[in-house]
């Protein structure tokens, strides 16, 4: 009997230590609505969403998104809407700048004809001129020159020329076999203005020309300086080719005292023309070709 009750005796003791060592329950514990003892955590916190922005992001250079939208709130009202542009003030509408393809040239002269400003004041020209006297004296020359022309205000112009060129004697006259030169200066001013036709326009020139021939036959040679004023038309008949003709008429009497000239441009680049023409005076003729840079 003795040796039962001595594990008996163990556990009700072991029990009682126990008990002992254990801290009591605070006054109410398991009882709704009473707190937990503090050595508890506290419950966690869950966001009102989607109220509410979600908390800052803990990942380093991630950024937290904006506050969200309540899906089921009312849509903002509609802000004003921009008034839409005029016909012609839209892309397809405006007209095109100046002194590009279809627009109009700095020298005022407009429309579709004036495209790439096939009519222009400024340009430098180079030319190659067969001229033939009427002297039967002499063979024809063969010369080069140049022109220049600048646009100044709104209409008017400079327009600055020269020429050289040489041939030879025919026998009659006493000038067998010997050659001869024959330049010829120019300088003037001259202003233009728009026709019936916006494509159509009058140009006006005035201005001095020296002409000189020099050979060893003192009878055919000259030296003459004369006042010359030159009317004309220039027509640009399609947006790359142009046509013109003018009357001269100078005080020269040794030289020609009126020339009928006519001519015609063609562009083969977007500032670049080629050009021939011919010219029908007192004492000569001429046929020319043209090489015609505009800017």
């Amino acid at each position: 009997m003795k040796r039962p009750l001595i594990p008996l005796l163990l556990l009700v003791t072991s029990s009682l230590a126990f008990g002992q060592s254990m801290p009591p329950p605070p006054p109410g514990y398991g009882t709704m609505g009473v707190a937990p003892p503090p050595s508890y955590p506290p419950p966690p916190s869950v966001p009102a969403y989607p109220n509410s922005a979600p908390p800052p992001s803990l990942s380093p250079g991630v950024s937290s998104p904006s506050a969200y939208a309540d899906p089921y709130s009312a849509p903002p009202p509609p802000g004003a809407v921009a008034p839409l542009p005029p016909p012609s003030s839209g892309y397809y509408g405006a007209p095109p700048p100046p002194n590009t393809y279809g627009g109009p040239s700095s020298n005022g002269f407009g429309g579709p004809a004036s495209a790439g400003g096939i009519i222009n004041y400024n340009y430098l020209e180079f030319n190659y001129r067969y001229i033939q006297p009427k002297n039967k004296g002499l063979d024809g020359a063969n010369t080069i020159g140049a022109t220049l022309s600048v646009a100044l205000m709104d209409p008017l112009y400079l327009k600055f020329g020269a020429a050289w060129g040489s041939g030879k004697g025919t026998g009659i006259a006493g000038a067998t076999n010997d050659n001869y030169d024959f330049a010829t200066v120019q300088a003037g001013i001259g202003f233009h203005t728009q026709l019936i036709d916006p494509r159509l326009q009058f140009v006006g020139e005035a201005g001095l020309v020296y002409a000189s021939l020099k050979a060893s036959n003192t009878a055919v040679s000259f030296d003459d300086g004369a006042i010359y004023v030159r009317p004309g038309l220039r027509f640009a008949l399609t947006d790359a080719v142009e046509l013109q003709m003018g009357v001269t008429v100078s005080s020269a009497d040794k030289y020609d005292s009126k020339i009928l000239d006519f001519g015609g441009y063609f562009r083969v680049m977007p500032r670049f023309d080629i050009g021939i023409g011919a010219d029908f005076g007192d004492t000569t003729r001429g046929f020319r070709g043209n090489l015609r840079l505009r800017w």
